[in-house]
């Protein structure tokens, strides 16, 4: 899996795009913090989206999970520094990596945590890349 930097003005239509895909696909959200080496896991539930917001001078990245007809959780990332991000070729996987000021990074997967189809397989004619 290869991760891609995502440019600082690119991550509200990256987030939006990323969301769209992947709306609904059970995701696993994982902060881990770096101040004292502890994990916390949101697990594994329906991703409702992925917002960049500003609140004031400061951006803040949210990640909403659940389902629509009912309750939900959130993880606000604040003071984000570093968006990177990957999809997979099998239309249905992709991982995020967003990096907070404090250094703390959380890592919202969607799918298997590796390819699913080896680079160079050949489906239908199209060559996966």
């Amino acid at each position: 899996m290869q991760l891609e930097e995502i440019p600082h003005q690119q991550w509200r239509q990256y987030l939006d795009q990323f969301s769209r895909a992947h709306r609904s696909w059970p995701a696993t959200v994982r902060t881990v913090t770096t101040q004292i080496q502890e994990a916390h896991d949101l697990g594994e539930l329906p991703l409702l989206g992925i917002t960049d917001e500003q609140q004031g001078d400061r951006d803040q990245i949210e990640i909403i999970l659940g389902r629509p007809e009912d309750s939900h959780l959130s993880h606000t990332i604040d003071r984000p520094v570093r968006l990177r991000g990957a999809e997979w070729n099998d239309g249905y996987s992709g991982r995020l990596e967003i990096e907070a000021a404090d250094g703390e990074v959380t890592t919202v997967q969607v799918g298997p945590k590796e390819q699913t189809l080896p680079q160079g397989m050949i489906t239908d004619g199209v060559t996966c890349k």
